[in-house]
Parts: structure tokens; C-alpha cells; sequence
């Protein structure tokens, strides 16, 4: 016997075929985790033998800063990982310039 299950699935697919957005339906129906909402487009999907697509929510990639120390020798070193993509590369020269609680670093003009 099927497990029932407090959401309705009518509304579910109400939602998805509008076009909404994993993170819009999720709000729209009060479902508090990814896995509920997986469970849920698998049953709909094996209830009407139909493949549903929901749009992702789009999230920007966030980006952190890296996190650096001065090193015993009072020096300052970036990794690779942290230039990464910063467009930066071997044999670039950079101005120096202090402020309070700030370091800038400014390309200088090859």
C-alpha cells in the first residue's frame, strides 16, 4: 500500500507546469527540505507515468574571500588557489598601499 502523504500533489503539478521554480514551490507548499521535495516529484512523476522538469533555482556562486596570514618572516603569501580566477599571474608587480585594518594590492601597468 502506498504511504500518504500530507502535500497534494495536485498543487504540485499545478506548480510545476506554471514554470515555477524549485525554491518558488518549495515556499508555495511550506516543504522544508530538498529530499521532501524529491520524494514528492517521484511520486508525481510515477503517478502520471510523465517526466517533469522544475527549473533550479539559479543560485549565484558566492564568492569568498581568502583568508591569509602573515607568516613568521612578516611576510604575506597567496596561493594559487587563491588567484585562481583572479586573472593574475607569475611576474605581475603590484602597488602597495595601507590603511586602516587594509592591505591593497593595485596592478601596476606593464
Amino acid at each position: 500500500m502506498a504511504r500518504q502523504t500530507q502535500y497534494d500533489l495536485d498543487t504540485l503539478r499545478t506548480l510545476v507546469n506554471s514554470g515555477k521554480s524549485k525554491a518558488d514551490i518549495m515556499t508555495e507548499m511550506n516543504i522544508k527540505n530538498h529530499p521532501t521535495f524529491n520524494n514528492l516529484m517521484l511520486k508525481l512523476m510515477d503517478t502520471d507515468k510523465k517526466y517533469y522538469r522544475v527549473k533550479s533555482s539559479r543560485r549565484t556562486k558566492s564568492v569568498k574571500n581568502p583568508v591569509v596570514k602573515i607568516g613568521r618572516r612578516n611576510t604575506l603569501t597567496l596561493s594559487a588557489k587563491n588567484l585562481e580566477d583572479s586573472g593574475f599571474g607569475p611576474g605581475d608587480s603590484f602597488t602597495v598601499s595601507f590603511s586602516k585594518k587594509k592591505i591593497s594590492l593595485t596592478l601596476q601597468e606593464k
